[in-house]
């Protein structure tokens, strides 16, 4: 099992070190989001709650290094960047399109939400998932959550969680 822990630290780049499932190791950096919670932590709640195994936590797990394949895709631009995730990125694609859907944005109904993801979906080329009602509240409670705790690790915390986590709790 992958654990991540998230750090945040007032006036710094937040950090994530990860250990994988087989014990090999991990980090990168990212800017801070202020009080939003960082991407990568969305896409774990997402992909826990939606049982996507072979999406960005998966492949993080699998050996993948975010850092390494962020900077080879700023290097290389255009719509192959990427590859470094591998050749089939239909999943990621997915788990993309979840974290990006809005959850806790001011005032969105699910039915904004469902029409962002489908929307977002169609433009990557995916297909949109079919999520339960039971699913897409799970993802928000535990986006709230995360929130809440997050907020509250300033000046500097940390938030550790493991994946797969089939509950997607924190």
């Amino acid at each position: 099992m992958l654990k991540a822990t998230f750090v945040r630290a007032a006036g710094e780049r937040d950090r994530i070190y990860v250990t994988r499932s087989d014990g090999s190791e991990v980090s990168w950096s990212f800017p801070s989001y202020g009080d939003g919670l960082p991407h990568d932590l969305v896409h774990w709640v997402v992909e826990s709650c939606c049982g996507l195994r072979n999406a960005f936590w998966g492949r993080v797990d699998a050996g993948a290094d975010p850092a390494v394949v962020n900077s080879e895709a700023n290097r290389a631009g255009g719509s192959d960047k990427y590859a470094g995730y591998g050749p089939d990125r239909q999943e990621l694609d997915v788990a993309e399109a979840l974290a990006n859907a809005g959850w806790m944005r001011d005032g969105a109904t699910e039915a904004e939400i469902r029409e962002s993801l489908v929307t977002q979906c169609r433009s990557l080329g995916a297909p949109a998932p079919d999520l339960s009602p039971t699913q897409a509240e799970r993802i928000r409670s535990t986006l709230r959550e995360l929130s809440s705790r997050w907020r509250s690790l300033l000046p500097k915390g940390s938030l550790t969680v493991t994946f797969p986590d089939s509950e997607g709790r924190p």
